[in-house]
């Protein structure tokens, strides 16, 4: 069980679709207009250059920005920054944050030791106008990690069911109380 939740870095990738397409717009135009007019329109080529530097970094960011839940641990990721992981052993329970907490806490994980680690939709970009304008729905995002947990808790008390299950040495078929002597 796999989920990757991307919400704004998809629009970075469309637009760094259409910087890639405008730079190539303006390398044509470029050439043709250094071929037909001026031998000197040459140097206008840096203009499409910083359009792909643009597009690169758009589709960097893109690619980066997300919220990642694997069967042992979630991982999310902003445009900028390190990533940040936890395990999901370690964690107690995936909380959904308060009212009036800050627009971009999606969840706060209790982690057994007893601490908290708020996970901020760090995929949003803290720029975009519906973080601060609006209520953010990080609904998707909650579910998915509360999901992902209870699924982790599946497969531990599944695991701890198979272990119970087994025979033990010196046991006799069905028999309680003490072991064979």
């Amino acid at each position: 069980m796999n989920t990757i939740i991307r919400t704004h870095g998809v629009v970075s990738l469309v637009v760094g679709w259409m910087l890639t397409g405008m730079g190539i717009l303006a390398i044509a135009t470029v050439i043709i207009l250094s071929v037909f007019v001026e031998d000197w329109m040459i140097i206008f080529l840096f203009g499409p250059v910083l359009l792909f530097i643009g597009a690169a970094v758009n589709f960097w960011m893109g690619s980066r920005a997300r919220l990642e839940i694997t069967p042992d641990r979630f991982i999310w990721c902003g445009f900028i920054g390190r990533a940040r992981s936890i395990a999901w052993h370690d964690v107690h329970r995936i909380v959904r944050p308060p009212p009036g907490s800050p627009p971009r806490l999606a969840a706060v994980a209790h982690l057994r030791d007893g601490s908290f680690v708020e996970v901020t939709a760090l995929w949003k970009s803290p720029s975009w106008p519906t973080t601060y304008l609006s209520h953010q729905d990080h609904g998707r995002a909650q579910q998915a990690l509360i999901d992902g947990h209870i699924a982790h808790l599946n497969r531990m008390s599944r695991g701890s069911r198979q272990q119970h299950g087994r025979q033990q040495p010196g046991w006799s078929q069905g028999q309680s109380g003490s072991p064979q002597r």
